[in-house]
């Protein structure tokens, strides 16, 4: 039996899309078949060609990482999911993104979202198990990845974002220290930010300020919780008119919590003057290389602010992020995220579609579905 793999041929190429053998899985792996792959802000930073990106052999390579699928095949000894309940094909499952090494200092630590090794594959096409990438119509899960099964109650449409978007969210504002009556700034309102305002309300912040430049996604920001929303590029379109209005909505003291969420690296510098004295800038967005800014440290040491970088998240998060969207069923619209779906043949579109760079949009989060 034969299926459908996406390949990323370089920058701003059309993906192509060939067929391979579905693979039996070895010892410890799981094969899935997709049901959800999600277009993440990584996934444009390398259809554009941003920054220094990374060469793709000639054959192209197999790509996308966030998404859902159900159980098609159990590998040798896999009959429970990673807390230990019974797992079985056709059972609904989210695994972890990312697949670790398990044995370096940062792993042993309970980091795995650390290791060196422990990022998305790059594999060239062809190369056996295939399916390394979840713009396919399958899976391969590898034995280091971790898998949990899905609440029976919670409907699809609100599971492809949960291993990419809704996580890197989660775990950034853990490491920020979130708690009640913190004031947070979002810098940008697609599927991270959305996902972050609600999770910054459920931690317990206070206010919850979110800017970005499209109206739509402003709307939407305020659907999940947002207090106040600034469109940057209306009223407020200077920097300087933004942190004004940033300490206005933050009775003048400033954000206990920033976080940039585009993908823009001059927004760090502008992020940084709406901190209070002690606050925490968290860089999610810019994970591309080669776009550097001239930045003066002594404005972290007066005022004793701190930036710190996140990426991705500790799997265990994962089962408590699925137990929050059984929580906020019918208070908060998790389903309204995903705006756009696509077939796998029309992934091309797709990627058109969401692009917002420089263009208006009306995508919040697009879904593949094979």
């Amino acid at each position: 039996m034969k299926g459908r793999a996406v390949l990323f041929m370089g920058a701003r190429k059309p993906f192509q899309i060939a067929e391979y053998e579905v693979p039996d899985p070895g010892p410890g792996a799981i094969v899935l078949k997709i049901t959800q792959a999600g277009i993440c802000g990584s996934d444009l930073h390398s259809w554009r060609g941003d920054g220094v990106p990374a060469p793709v052999p000639p054959e192209g390579r197999t790509t996308g990482h966030e998404g859902t699928g159900v159980v098609f095949k159990l590998g040798k000894d896999v009959t429970t999911d990673s807390l230990g309940r019974p797992l079985r094909e056709g059972d609904r499952v989210v695994y972890s993104a990312i697949s670790p090494c398990r044995r370096c200092a940062q792993c042993l630590a309970g980091n795995p979202n650390w290791c060196r090794e422990g990022f998305f594959r790059r594999v060239p096409a062809g190369q056996w198990p295939y399916f390394n990438g979840t713009y396919a119509d399958y899976y391969y899960v590898q034995p280091n990845q971790e898998v949990f099964k899905v609440p029976d109650e919670l409907p699809d449409s609100v599971l492809g974002f949960v291993n990419c978007a809704m996580g890197t969210v989660t775990e950034g504002l853990l490491r920020a220290g979130c708690k009640e009556g913190d004031y947070v700034v979002i810098q940008g309102a697609g599927g991270l930010g959305l996902n972050a305002v609600a999770a910054a309300k459920d931690m317990g912040a206070h206010r919850v300020i979110v800017l970005d430049r499209l109206e739509n996604r402003l709307q939407l920001a305020k659907e999940f919780g947002a207090d106040e929303t600034i469109n940057v590029e209306q009223e407020w379109t200077t920097p300087e008119m933004r942190r004004q209005r940033i300490w206005e909505l933050t009775d003048g003291r400033g954000a206990d919590i920033v976080m940039e969420l585009v993908g823009r690296s001059d927004l760090l510098n502008e992020g940084l003057d709406f901190l209070t004295n002690g606050g925490t800038y968290v860089e999610i967005g810019n994970i591309v290389r080669g776009n550097p800014i001239e930045f003066d440290p002594s404005r972290l040491v007066f005022g004793s602010k701190r930036i710190i970088g996140s990426a991705m998240y500790r799997p265990a998060l994962l089962p408590v992020m699925l137990e929050t969207l059984v929580k906020k069923q019918g208070q908060l619209p998790y389903e309204k995220i995903v705006s756009h779906t696509f077939p796998l043949e029309k992934i091309n579109e797709a990627f058109e579609q969401a692009e917002w760079l420089d263009r208006q949009t009306s995508v919040t989060r697009s879904m593949l579905v094979p």
